[in-house]
């Protein structure tokens, strides 16, 4: 069985979510909203995508992007550390893109 047409698309998907969930952090952020459950639903989602991603797509950018991911619910929304990490995350799909 050839699933050769997976590799590609599990990383652009992964990625697609991840700039979801960013849109819906800076959101939040900017509009001072709370979108609690749907953000922690949307970010379980984003976390099941990149580990697929890195395991069907392998790319080195993409450990990083699982290391934000683990990170992330040990700072607080509010911090600075929240949207830092969130970017480094992003910075690991970048990077992913780059090398692929």
């Amino acid at each position: 069985m050839n699933l050769s047409w997976i590799l590609p698309w599990t990383l652009h998907l992964g990625a697609s979510l991840y700039a979801i969930n960013l849109a819906v952090g800076l959101a939040a952020q900017l509009l001072h909203a709370n979108f609690g459950v749907f953000h922690h639903w949307l970010y379980a989602v984003v976390f099941a995508s990149a580990i697929a991603a890195t395991l069907f797509a392998f790319e080195w950018g993409l450990l990083l992007t699982i290391a934000a991911l683990a990170a992330m619910p040990l700072t607080k929304p509010r911090s600075p550390w929240h949207p830092g990490v969130a970017i480094a995350g992003a910075i690991g799909y970048l990077a992913a893109y780059g090398t692929a």
